[in-house]
Formats: structure tokens, C-alpha cells, sequence
């Protein structure tokens, strides 16, 4: 028992540093090919604690179990302006990458 406690620390230090680099790698590529990014969570649900910079809210979320981007216009579902700078404005091969 003692060793499960003593390395649940760095299992969830690891674990945060890879949701946020594979987080990061979804939010540079969206940057790059001039996609919007609304949202930059690490975590889900209902919002700790972050800062808006331009157009993107840098948060913590309420559950550590991963994370996401929101990008401008990737929901069908919602309305969307056909902007150049929503996600299905995008061609196959952006949204691929």
C-alpha cells in the first residue's frame, strides 16, 4: 500500500504532462493553419481557474481525466458564420492533420 501512495504523485505529475503536451500539439497545429481555438482545457467540466488571452480561455478544469481544444466552428450542430477561421471552413486534409 505505501508503495501505491508514494508513486501516485509522479503517476499523475507523468500524466498531466502528457495530456497537456498531446493537448498542446492539437492547439499548435489549429494556430498554425489559422483555426480559431476557443477553449485550451486541461481537464473537464465546470471551470477552476485560467485567463482569457485574444480569443482563447486558458483553464483548469474540475475533473483531471483529460482534456481539450475547442476549436471555432467544429460543431455541425451549432451555428457557424463560415468564417476562415472555423474548423469546417477547413478542407479534409486541415482537419485531418
Amino acid at each position: 500500500m505505501s508503495s501505491f501512495v508514494q508513486y501516485l504523485p509522479i503517476f499523475l505529475l507523468v500524466l498531466g504532462a502528457m495530456i497537456f503536451i498531446h493537448e498542446a500539439g492539437h492547439f499548435l497545429v489549429a494556430k498554425w493553419l489559422g483555426i480559431r481555438v476557443e477553449v485550451f482545457s486541461l481537464g473537464f467540466g465546470k471551470r477552476i481557474l485560467g485567463f482569457k488571452r485574444g480569443d482563447t480561455d486558458y483553464r483548469i478544469s474540475l475533473l483531471p481525466l483529460g482534456g481539450y481544444v475547442k476549436m471555432a466552428g467544429d460543431n455541425i450542430a451549432e451555428d457557424r458564420a463560415g468564417a476562415p477561421d472555423e474548423f469546417l471552413s477547413h478542407s479534409k486534409w486541415h482537419r485531418f492533420l
